[in-house]
């Protein structure tokens, strides 16, 4: 029988899954998956501490993936073998910036902009603000995140 919070944070991937095309994240909610449910009865931690362990567990099965058998081409016109996508990270902060569940909606709207190549000078007019009430509120958020951040990669 599948324990409360295995079931939770099966259902909270299954819809991660649902919401990403990107096959490096399918690949890595797979692994997520197949991780909570080796074990399917444990009550022993809450649903959203399960799924960001499960995702950083399976982003290291993935790392060691890429060390174990690095990515190359079929064909002789490229020579360029186990090129590594530098995108991962950016990737994966993006994910966590999306789903992080401590993060208060003002925070999580500037940060997600910034993360797009936004800047405080474009925020500020499309926001109606002075610039340097803008960069206060990034430097906030940045703050929050930083301490949320810090926070669940002791917990992952």
């Amino acid at each position: 029988m599948i324990s409360y919070p295995v079931e939770g944070a099966v259902i909270a991937l299954q819809q991660r899954a649902l919401g990403t095309s990107d096959a490096y994240q399918l690949d890595r909610i797979d692994r997520a998956l197949d991780e909570l449910l080796r074990n399917p009865s444990d009550e022993s931690t809450p649903a959203e501490y399960r799924v960001r362990s499960a995702m950083g567990h399976a982003y290291e099965t993935l790392e060691r993936r890429k060390v174990i058998a690095p990515c190359s081409t079929l064909g002789e016109a490229h020579s360029e073998h186990g090129v590594v996508d530098q995108g991962y990270p950016v990737v994966e902060f993006r994910e966590w910036l999306r789903t992080e569940p401590g993060i208060a909606p003002a925070h999580r709207a500037v940060l997600q902009a910034i993360a797009q190549g936004e800047d405080a000078e474009s925020l500020a007019d499309r926001q109606g603000l002075p610039v340097t009430r803008m960069r206060e509120r990034i430097s906030r958020a940045r703050k929050s995140a930083r301490q949320l951040w810090t926070a669940s990669a002791g917990v992952a």
